[in-house]
């Protein structure tokens, strides 16, 4: 018997609607701030590596024990909001891959809980095409074997 129906436990009308809602007013909240860079932009500004970060990192700590050594042009006012929304950023984005492994693992399971039904729906539908006289299976076999364009070949050597 093969594994099938992994996931047993579906969302519910009201959970969809709320998730949706809930993700569109994450959307709407980004857009306000959010950037659209285009590829070149996105290579031009990620130059930013872990050990630049602990550069960052270093130049805060500094900023926050010995402010009298700090560059006057900068503005720090500007560089503390940047670093906190780095910084909350990075959780933020840590929860988004969170969510997109679960949401992925139930897509997952969904897919192959489809996928087996199909097959053996397939499956019903060659034995009926076979062993009955009822019309439209043979139509059915037919538009579903497409899928499968490897079976029943034989090679030659």
């Amino acid at each position: 018997m093969p594994i099938d129906n992994l996931g047993k436990t579906h969302f519910t009308a009201a959970e969809i609607t709320v998730i949706n809602k809930n993700l569109e007013q994450i959307r709407i909240t980004l857009n306000r701030i959010a950037l659209n860079l285009t590829a070149d932009e996105r290579r031009q500004y990620a130059k930013v590596h872990e050990k630049n970060k602990l550069l960052i990192n270093k130049v805060k700590d500094y900023h926050d024990t010995q402010p009298q050594l700090q560059s006057p042009e900068i503005d720090w006012a500007e560089f503390e909001m940047d670093y906190a929304d780095r910084r909350e950023v990075a959780g933020m984005l840590a929860k988004v891959r969170e969510l997109e492994n679960q949401l992925l693992g139930i897509k997952i399971l969904r897919d192959f809980d489809n996928y087996t039904d199909a097959l053996r729906d397939y499956n019903y539908a060659k034995y009926k095409n076979a062993f009955s006289s009822q019309n439209g299976y043979a139509g059915k076999v037919d538009a579903l074997k497409a899928f499968f364009p490897n079976t029943g070949k034989t090679k030659m050597k």
